[in-house]
């Protein structure tokens, strides 16, 4: 066997390794969306609209805030200098304490407010860094319209309602949201690799967010003002699909 025929064997023996697709590069599933999941600490900014007067809410739930949990899925619009999905979401949050009395003070009777928080939202990603140059690093950026669905549960575990007035509602309003995400495909990209051809997962990420509500039906006297009194800080996983 000649040089050129040993080269040839060679070549032909190296490719199957060599050709084997990095994460996010050609070669790697066709790319659909995204699927998150994400759990935060959150409280709702009911006192500010009492002018501090009175504390509604600290008074029936405490001062301590509970955990929000949402799930999003999405649809990749443009995938390239960058990411920009279009999403929708969903959550549950619950927060449990003492009823109020007609004067504002507790009373005996426990009570449990729960929220389904709802969103469309908007999300860019700069994950270049992570796709092209090899820096695990994703910062995104997102916009929402919100709608939070609500209701109040009386100590029988129903519908609390007062003055003939029932303790359930919506309201409405949106989100700026910001954060990063560090992609694990860099920890093990053989194991990324395999995902991928398993389940069409391009890319795995772990995220921190940090999220500034403004939900009061614009800020209407008849609506409860359910934005977060400060930031929801967020974390949670993101697969790429």
């Amino acid at each position: 066997m000649n040089r050129n025929a040993l080269a040839i064997v060679a070549l032909a023996l190296a490719l199957p390794a060599g050709a084997e697709e990095q994460p996010g590069e050609p070669g790697a599933s066709p790319r659909w969306g995204a699927f998150e999941f994400s759990l935060g600490a959150y409280k709702p900014n009911v006192d500010a609209e009492f002018g501090g007067g009175v504390h509604p809410w600290s008074t029936a739930f405490g001062d301590g805030r509970g955990l929000i949990f949402r799930a999003d899925v999405s649809r990749s619009v443009y995938t390239g200098f960058g990411s920009l999905d279009v999403g929708i979401g969903a959550g549950y949050f619950q927060k449990s304490g003492k009823g109020l009395l007609q004067d504002g003070t507790a009373s005996g009777d426990s009570t449990t407010f729960k929220m389904i928080p709802l969103r469309v939202s908007l999300t860019y990603r700069f994950d270049v860094l992570a796709q092209r140059y090899g820096v695990p690093l994703s910062p995104y950026g997102r916009f929402s319209l919100d709608r939070y669905q609500w209701w109040v549960n009386n100590g029988a575990g129903k519908t609390a309602s007062l003055n003939g007035k029932d303790g359930s509602g919506a309201t409405n309003g949106y989100s700026l949201s910001g954060g990063v995400a560090f992609l694990l495909d860099f920890l093990d990209p053989g194991l990324a690799r395999e995902m991928d051809r398993d389940t069409g997962i391009n890319d795995t990420y772990l995220f921190v967010d940090f999220t500034k509500s403004f939900v009061s039906d614009l800020h209407s006297a008849k609506s409860w003002d359910l934005s977060d009194e400060k930031v929801t800080i967020s974390g949670g996983i993101l697969f790429v699909f």
